[in-house]
């Protein structure tokens, strides 16, 4: 009898150590952090932010200074971590939310396949893992929602026959989500939902990142969408804002100006503090999800009150 519930007891161990290792904590990097202070013991995916497409989209720019990738992603690997390069970003170069320069890249198969082979040369030449596609929006009432599954359909294959991998960050619902169609599922490992920023459009200030919005986001793509449950990734703000678009403080200085870790609102700032990233880690798991996803990492306070080290904490 000892030896059954011995059994039993290891194989429950093993099945809830098997479902922790394949839980991802994937966060957004930019150059502004040494390497030094990157909390490799704490995620399992880099996605270094940005590499930026040219203006005529087909091709991605040189990055102005790459000594920290190059540095990064050894450093990363020594630890067991991977790094994907982000192509994009809601700045893109043109402003916000101008995407033009995708569209004009996707709306042609020349396009497109000279994007991929200089995708393909990026991820060569830094040795990465995998490449995180941060389109902002394909649109769902024009070609650009086909012309995007065209493109990672092909950029799948080509990374996928060298063992690596593509994914997306998407938006966090509504309407233009539509933009990304049920045919691309299949090439991509997952999407990386941005579950924040919900604090455009009404006249009464929001909070832009709160415990329901996570909890309408999942639904919506797994229920309404048809996204995998293993391929949801949840977002997660490491920053506050002040209503209608305008950032605030990223985490670790709300905490250096008097913000209580504990809360989710100061002086006009809205964040996520430790309760609720442990909350929405435990419903991203029992959801089914295959992770979170930070934006952005150098924005967390180290300690006791990191946010890193609460999703962590909260992983089973």
């Amino acid at each position: 009898m000892r030896k059954i519930v011995f059994l039993f007891s290891f194989l429950l161990t093993t099945m809830a150590w098997a479902q922790s290792k394949d839980f991802k904590v994937i966060a957004y990097c930019n150059p502004n952090l040494p390497i030094s202070e990157i909390p490799f013991d704490l995620v399992t995916h880099i996605n270094y932010s940005f590499a930026i497409p040219a203006k005529t989209g087909d091709t991605l720019l040189p990055l102005r200074d790459d000594t920290f990738l190059k540095e990064l992603v050894p450093a990363a690997h020594a630890k067991n971590v991977k790094v994907f390069i982000s192509i994009g970003g809601w700045g893109i170069g043109d402003g916000g939310g101008n995407d033009t320069r995708f569209h004009e890249m996707a709306d042609s198969e020349e396009g497109r396949q000279s994007f991929i082979a200089s995708t393909m040369r990026f991820v060569k030449k830094y040795g990465l893992d995998g490449v995180d596609l941060d389109w902002e929006y394909p649109d769902p009432d024009n070609r650009s929602a086909d012309d995007y599954v065209a493109l990672c359909r092909v950029l799948s294959g080509k990374l996928h026959a060298q063992g690596k991998q593509l994914t997306a960050a998407v938006v966090h619902s509504g309407e233009q989500a539509n933009g990304i169609k049920e045919e691309v599922y299949p090439y991509m490992d997952w999407l990386n939902i941005m579950a924040y920023d919900g604090d455009y459009g009404p006249k009464e200030i929001l909070h832009h990142s709160p415990y329901s919005m996570a909890l309408h986001c999942i639904d919506f793509w797994i229920n309404e969408k048809h996204l995998p449950a293993e391929k949801c990734i949840l977002g997660l703000p490491f920053y506050a804002k002040r209503g209608h678009g305008k950032y605030g403080y990223g985490y670790k200085k709300l905490l250096e100006v008097g913000a209580s870790p504990y809360d989710d609102y100061w002086q006009g700032h809205f964040y996520n503090g430790v309760f609720t990233i442990a909350n929405k880690t435990k419903l991203a798991q029992e959801k089914g999800c295959g992770g979170v996803m930070i934006w952005e990492m150098a924005l967390d306070s180290p300690g006791e009150f990191s946010l890193f080290k609460t999703i962590h904490d909260n992983i089973k």
